[in-house]
């Protein structure tokens, strides 16, 4: 009887360890959908109010719930009112704590740091070219992820579930 609540118990807990990766991958294509939300808001931003980028992350963050959005406004606002601050740099320095807390892969997080190489033209068609083409591919990038957590789903409760139940087997 211990032993087959002992069995139960550990395919059980290898099909909650599935579950939890694949709760992983559904939240990365979530906050990868949120980050490509916010570079199309910030390229209405550009566009259509006519606003600096720096104002622009600001009125984006400030729209944005969480920490993606304070971390908007925290760039933003310190390349508006510090001296000498530059977009890079107040990028690099916010987006870095918000991205430590995200499921992104390393190849996504390099293009969410890589979002300063994409502004700083001083003619506002090309700036809204290059936030368009950013905003590309963060979409390109949140339909893969979309796409691995709903391919991902079965094979990985399975193979948890019958990892489990392979484990239980062998060990009684």
């Amino acid at each position: 009887m211990l032993k087959a609540a002992g069995a139960c118990l550990l395919i059980a807990g290898c099909a909650g360890f599935g579950w939890c990766i694949w709760r992983d991958l559904e939240k990365r294509a979530e906050q990868l959908k949120l980050l490509e939300r916010a570079v199309v808001m910030l390229e209405s931003e550009v566009d259509y109010s006519h606003s600096s980028l720096p104002d622009g992350l600001m009125r984006v963050g400030g729209r944005l719930a969480g920490e993606l959005g304070e971390c908007l406004k925290r760039a933003g606002r310190q390349v508006r009112e510090e001296a000498g601050m530059t977009l890079e740099r107040a990028w690099e320095e916010n987006i870095r704590e918000y991205l430590k807390k995200t499921c992104l892969k390393e190849r996504e997080r390099e293009l969410v740091k890589a979002f300063p190489e994409y502004t700083g033209f001083a003619d506002g068609r090309m700036q809204l070219a290059a936030l368009e083409q950013f905003a590309g591919e963060m979409r390109r990038a949140q339909e893969t992820a979309q796409r691995e957590a709903e391919n991902g789903k079965r094979t990985i409760l399975s193979v948890s579930a019958a990892g489990g139940l392979l484990m239980a087997i062998l060990l009684f």
